[in-house]
């Protein structure tokens, strides 16, 4: 069997190595020059599955509208995105309802902490390098009201799937102590030891370099021109003037992945929203912190990613399919990573860090699509919103299993693309 897989990030890599693991034939089609060059590329770098809820909370439902128009929130929702939202902005706000929110959020911890154990079999069999640190996240709260509500949210969640730990300043600071500057500012935090962090792109490099020595053929810089369907099957896809036969295709293109298939007659809940980060090298890494620090008010995270380069990542924006960067949505990241360490403010600018904004592909109730399409032979692997890192392997193995007839070691049945 021929398997095509469309897309070369972290979940696309991911499916190829699960599928030339089983001595399949891969053939993994990316349209940039590089692997993990798109909305893998400089992403937030956590694998953090205890927290791996959907964005459209109850409590975000009844934030959203103070956000409207405002350059300087979390989120940011300009009018002329509602026209692109439509039906498919409804349904995200239907699933913020507190049933619906619970059952979405339950099904991703799931599958993510599934994916961190695939993870880290792959990480010991190949011995994959991508500067990951294994020391726990920790999430940060100002108001003590918050920390406890988001203490009793979590246990409720995750059950005894996993473990967290509610600390207070002192306890915070002890953890971390890049934050004893703003230690008077915090409440307190909740801290996760489960948790990994690393650099997703190049784990997406080894993965893919790792399906090429067991045979998989990478065709970079060859944007898909459309996949060809015929009496209800995959037959091939085509790329610039050739045209590859296939028996079956696994599209994981992101934010792509609706363009792709809407000229098959599959409308995919798939929408782009836009997020940024900042990379800054330092030649002295002390004061720089250990661990991945969530900001829950402010929505961004930074990490350490390797010895001496720290990012900063977050905000979220309906912007559509646009990449700009509008320099007032950096400063706002960045001003936010400033006021949390202190210590390092002079560096954290616009000039002295390297910029990126990625489109994340959101489906309305904040679930992946994973698996078979009404078309014969036709997967998918896409829609992880801002957890395409943390849900890739478990994403990748889940769908190849049901490609090949095995029993998934995680219910299908939430992730199904038919839903």
């Amino acid at each position: 069997m021929r398997v095509i897989v469309i897309g070369g990030g972290v979940v696309g890599a991911t499916t190829a190595l699960a599928l030339a693991e089983r001595d399949i034939e891969v053939i993994l089609i990316e349209g940039r020059q590089g692997i993990a060059e798109d909305t893998s590329h400089a992403n937030g770098g956590g694998v953090t599955p205890l927290h791996a809820e959907p964005w459209n909370s109850p409590d975000l439902a009844r934030s959203l509208a103070g956000f409207f128009g405002r350059d300087d929130a979390p989120w940011h929702l300009p009018l002329r995105a509602l026209p692109e939202l439509g039906p498919w902005g409804l349904r995200f706000l239907a699933n913020a309802r507190r049933s619906r929110f619970t059952a979405n959020a339950r099904a991703n911890i799931r599958l993510g902490l599934y994916s961190l154990e695939r993870l880290r079999e792959w990480r010991s069999r190949y011995a994959f390098d991508y500067a990951r640190t294994t020391s726990g996240s920790m999430q940060l709260y100002g108001r003590r009201e918050a920390l406890e509500r988001a203490l009793s949210l979590r246990r409720a969640l995750i059950g005894d799937r996993g473990e967290v730990e509610m600390l207070d300043a002192r306890g915070v600071v002890d953890r971390e102590p890049a934050l004893a500057p703003v230690a008077d500012r915090l409440a307190g935090g909740l801290f996760y030891p489960e948790h990994e962090s690393g650099d997703a792109a190049g784990f997406a490099r080894c993965a893919a370099e790792q399906a090429g020595r067991l045979g998989a053929r990478l065709r970079l810089g060859q944007a898909v021109r459309r996949i060809v369907c015929d009496g209800g099957r995959v037959r091939a896809v085509e790329i610039g003037q050739e045209t590859i036969p296939a028996d079956a295709c696994v599209v994981a293109a992101g934010p792509e992945t609706a363009r792709l298939l809407g000229p098959l007659g599959l409308r995919v809940p798939i929408r782009p929203v836009r997020g940024y980060s900042a990379s800054f090298e330092f030649d002295d890494f002390s004061a720089l912190p250990t661990l991945p620090l969530l900001d829950t008010a402010h929505r961004f995270v930074t990490l350490r990613l390797g010895e001496r380069q720290l990012r900063v990542a977050g905000l979220a924006d309906f912007a559509g399919h646009r990449r700009a960067i509008p320099p007032a949505r950096m400063d706002v990241l960045l001003a936010g990573a400033r006021r949390l360490l202190p210590a390092l403010a002079e560096r954290l600018t616009p000039a002295a860090g390297r910029l990126w904004a990625g489109l994340r592909p959101v489906t309305p109730d904040g679930r992946p699509l994973l698996g078979p399409t009404s078309i014969e032979g036709l997967h998918l692997n896409a829609g992880h919103g801002p957890m395409g890192w943390t849900m890739a392997c478990g994403s990748a193995c889940l769908v190849v299993d049901r490609m090949t007839g095995r029993a998934p070691a995680v219910a299908p049945e939430p992730y199904d693309p038919a839903r």
